[in-house]
């Protein structure tokens, strides 16, 4: 299975809390309550010199090490991003190399109430070429190994920003961010201010089949933040990065509009 609303026994679900404790019992062989009980019964030394508390819920739990944790088949994931209202992603989630034509087009639709055609060509090829501050800041992120994802959260809370620690990407990608910052540099023209009114915001849900590192570890993390009342934060998440290779469409199970 993997379709939006289904449940399966090893697949590790963050959607919720709820839908997060429900699917650990699965994988732990736990009740709901019994699962959540432990978790609230651990006791955390956050002074601790060697054992990370993030470490320390998953001893409690009788497990040594986080390879001793159980692995699910498939995990969901929240892919946060913008996009024109009624995109489908028929072929799936890209990396940025590939989707960058996609997003210069979707853009130079918006920016086209400023720029004629052959201006917009012309903008784009001073963009790869120009030393201003933006576009040097996007040709810079190419030498970073897994700039170019995808990427996606495993906790929904943390895709919908509702953690300081995480960035909202449903506001605007990294690339556009760049790209709007730059012409507006260049024009004067309030470029990501016309385009976020005329995209709307959404999470691409997905299913990939095999486990994640860190992932049971992060989801454990998040349950047991919340249940002893304490923020979430950078542990109790996990982070998908497809490395260059897109997220296939039989992946996804819905887009979720915001």
């Amino acid at each position: 299975m993997g379709r939006a609303g289904t449940r399966d026994a090893t697949i590790l679900d963050c959607s919720s809390v709820e839908d997060a404790i429900t699917s650990l019992g699965r994988l732990f062989g736990m009740s709901r309550d019994d699962l959540w009980e432990a978790i609230g019964h651990c006791e955390i030394d956050r002074q601790h010199r060697s054992v990370a508390p993030e470490d320390q819920v998953v001893q409690h739990l009788g497990c040594a090490d986080v390879r001793d944790l159980p692995r699910p088949t498939a995990i969901r994931w929240f892919h946060a991003t913008r996009a024109p209202v009624g995109s489908t992603f028929e072929e799936g989630i890209l990396p940025t190399v590939a989707a960058v034509p996609k997003l210069w087009e979707s853009v130079g639709a918006v920016a086209a109430q400023w720029t004629s055609p052959a201006e917009w060509i012309a903008y784009q090829c001073s963009f790869e070429r120009a030393d201003r501050p933006f576009s040097q800041q996007f040709h810079r992120k190419r030498n970073i190994q897994g700039w170019e994802g995808p990427f996606a959260f495993l906790v929904k809370d943390a895709a919908l920003h509702k953690y300081d620690d995480h960035k909202d990407f449903t506001s605007i990608c990294e690339t556009l961010e760049d790209i709007c910052a730059d012409y507006e540099q260049v024009s004067g023209h309030p470029l990501r201010e016309a385009y976020e009114a005329a995209t709307r915001p959404c999470l691409v849900i997905f299913t990939r089949p095999g486990e994640w590192h860190g992932a049971v570890r992060a989801a454990l993390n998040y349950v047991h933040r919340e249940v002893v009342g304490l923020d979430q934060d950078f542990e109790s998440n996990a982070n998908f990065n497809g490395e260059g290779v897109p997220v296939p469409q039989s992946w996804i199970d819905c887009v979720e509009w915001l």
